[in-house]
């Protein structure tokens, strides 16, 4: 089946986009007002997890792993931040395969704070998406949030988030909107959840799970560690990983599987998410600058 124009760009669109946080974030999180006071704890193990192969096949979390006691920062091995810049290519097969190229960057700031970047340049849209973070005992704090998108046959976007956590506040500024995270004192916004994810990663954790401001709403992102896997590559060849699965409901048309490798700081090496309806999204790492340690092929 041909596809007309239109369609064919937000194909394109959405195989540039497949790095954005939303490759994470999509599917069914719970949602949670920020005037919620209900626990919104859940288990990881509510869900079930793919099969050590990660073809989407599932299995209910072992009991074992459903009580195991939470971890605590405390206990964790501490973990220091540094520079990197890691270039991703991206492909989206739905009847035809499509790529795209992304760039990810952390860099810190002369006030000692850190910048984490996120960047898509196309002929069909750009992607900017930023923010300012500080960071202490294995904490990712976030302070500022920036998202914009422009392009082609597409409606520009935008948003931004200020986090002021003296008066415990997060101001959503299109919206002109203050709520109270007095609540939520760990939140995270749609970029420090990652590099949290990662630094827990390093840390050691097997189980975590993320607030995360989106829209007004606080968002529950769980990751569990399903082991350690060598894998394929398109660029490197074989690369020891930490394989983690994204938590969804057991009823969810979504899979999504990351893979890291220790031996590069925990870098993201390849991500994939699987769909009932046939979409299939696949990240590969292209080429990354970790504290000044060149990887390429």
């Amino acid at each position: 089946m041909p596809f007309t124009l239109p369609r064919l760009a937000l194909l394109l669109l959405l195989s540039s986009l497949l790095l954005a946080p939303q490759v994470l974030a999509n599917g069914d999180p719970d949602d949670h007002p920020y005037y919620n006071d209900d626990d919104h704890s859940n288990s990881a193990s509510n869900g079930q997890q793919p099969d050590s192969s990660g073809n989407g096949a599932r299995q209910t979390a072992s009991e074992e792993t459903e009580n195991q006691p939470e971890e605590t920062r405390s206990s964790a091995a501490a973990v220091d931040l540094g520079p990197m810049e890691a270039t991703y290519q991206a492909r989206m097969t739905r009847g035809v395969s499509l790529r795209g190229e992304a760039t990810r960057s952390l860099k810190q700031r002369e006030d000692g704070r850190w910048d984490y970047r996120f960047d898509v340049d196309s002929f069909i849209a750009d992607v900017r998406e930023s923010a300012i973070l500080s960071y202490e005992d294995n904490r990712v704090t976030p302070h500022e949030y920036r998202y914009s998108l422009r392009g082609r046959f597409i409606r520009n976007r935008a948003t931004s988030y200020d986090f002021d956590w003296d008066s415990m506040t997060v101001r959503n500024n299109e919206r002109d909107r203050e709520h109270s995270i007095a609540d939520y004192p760990q939140i995270q916004d749609q970029l420090t959840a990652q590099l949290q994810l990662w630094v827990d990663l390093k840390a050691g954790k097997t189980q975590m799970e993320y607030l995360v401001a989106d829209n007004g709403d606080v968002d529950d992102y769980q990751f569990e560690v399903l082991g350690e896997e060598t894998i394929d590559t398109e660029n490197f060849g074989k690369v020891d990983t930490i394989k983690v699965w994204r938590v969804r409901d057991e009823d969810s048309p979504r899979s999504t599987i990351m893979w890291f490798a220790p031996e590069w700081d925990y870098l993201l090496v390849k991500l994939e998410q699987r769909e009932d309806g046939g979409e299939d999204f696949d990240i590969f790492l292209k080429k990354a600058d970790i504290a000044g340690q060149r990887i390429r092929p």
